[in-house]
């Protein structure tokens, strides 16, 4: 791992998308959260060289802050793009930027800690509320289940944090699995946290930290893939902690695949 930190790493990326973007607006058009956003009849030209000016200075029109408060992940705008440019990942790091204009960061850690520990006691109340002890532990949320087993699995299991409400659904997903016939290890809910909650409110080292702490539990597996439930998780993950972690070291740390797809290619 370099001395260069997350931060500074995670910036250096930004800037590069800086430069590369052509400021087209087809990412714009592309996106289906224009409309609901209320933004159909700004320019796309303008609305995307806003984003560039809020990620350069924390300010831009007032058109580019709705788009990047209501994006929705839907990723069409990535297809859109002609020149390597992620629009999704610019509006993640836009929604960090207007963050960090509006609140030093003493105030924006303790929001962030606010949020993961609000998550964190919802996940653990409505998750044993449903199941018992031995379902939870299958699930990887007891501590008999968080140690590395003494055979390495085929693939890590990573559930995320919100499907743990709903945990029937994680469950289903491990029977398809079961019946796949592959080996794995459960990992998910607060003690694995992506980071999204920290980087959401502006504390971007704390993200890279709790992110990178949950990437290191998770890179014990026979094929070195992880398969996530989680779609927000997984965007977290595989266009923000990863990828500025390989900056940092040089190396991947693994590879993440959406469960869905998983099966698919199963």
């Amino acid at each position: 791992m370099s001395d260069t930190s997350f931060e500074t790493a995670l910036g250096a990326r930004v800037d590069e998308m800086l430069d590369a973007c052509t400021r087209c607006g087809k990412c714009v058009e592309a996106c289906p959260s224009v409309t609901p956003a209320g933004i159909a009849d700004a320019s796309s030209s303008d609305i995307i060289s806003g984003i560039l000016d809020i990620l350069r200075t924390g300010e831009g029109p007032e058109a580019s802050r709705q788009w990047a408060s209501a994006c929705m992940l839907s990723g069409e705008c990535i297809k859109a793009c002609d020149y390597g440019v992620n629009p999704r990942f610019l509006l993640a790091m836009a929604n960090i930027s207007m963050a960090k204009s509006q609140n030093e960061l003493p105030e924006r850690r303790r929001k962030g800690l606010t949020l993961f520990r609000d998550d964190s006691r919802d996940v653990t109340m409505l998750s044993q509320l449903q199941i018992d002890r031995e379902l939870l532990e299958r699930l990887g949320q007891k501590s008999a289940s968080a140690a590395i087993p003494a055979k390495v699995p085929d693939f890590v299991f990573y559930t995320g944090c919100n499907v743990l409400k709903t945990p029937h659904i994680a469950l289903l997903a491990l029977d398809i699995m079961d019946a796949l016939g592959v080996t794995y290890q459960v990992m998910g809910g607060p003690s694995h946290c992506c980071g999204v909650k920290q980087m959401r409110t502006g504390d971007v080292e704390m993200s890279g930290r709790m992110g990178a702490n949950s990437i290191e539990k998770m890179s014990h597996s026979k094929s070195g893939q992880v398969i996530s439930w989680c779609p927000s998780c997984y965007v977290q993950f595989t266009e923000t902690t990863i990828p500025t972690i390989e900056r940092q070291g040089g190396a991947r740390p693994f590879e993440m695949t959406p469960f869905l797809l998983f099966c698919w290619l199963n």
